[in-house]
């Protein structure tokens, strides 16, 4: 089966705007921008990959939630759902401990 689509909605743009600021702190906390080009790829591949395998079901018999590690965050959950064979992204939740995007770019460039 092809890649599906990933859309990511209103609520889960606001939801983001809540819990990242606008812009990255002087100490190297993490911006919703930072956070958009570093970990939000990574999220979307795995949806779009494989929707059903790389999630778990919630009480909601329509939604499924992906968990996985991020770069800037030790944990990220974003809640969807797939209609119509496109997956909507509509809620974020992350593990408190952002990680400095400065310092984290560092570890990235020595592993690879």
């Amino acid at each position: 089966m092809p890649d599906r689509r990933v859309r990511f909605t209103d609520t889960f743009f606001d939801r983001l705007d809540s819990l990242f600021t606008d812009e990255r702190g002087v100490d190297g906390r993490p911006s919703a921008t930072d956070f958009l080009l570093y970990d939000v790829p990574r999220v979307r591949d795995r949806l779009a990959d494989d929707f059903e395998g790389n999630t778990l079901a919630t009480d909601d018999p329509d939604g499924r939630v992906y968990i996985g590690s991020g770069l800037l965050v030790p944990t990220v959950a974003v809640f969807a759902v797939c209609v119509d064979d496109v997956v909507e992204v509509i809620w974020i939740s992350i593990q408190s401990g952002l990680r400095p995007v400065a310092g984290r770019r560092l570890q990235c460039r020595l592993a690879d």
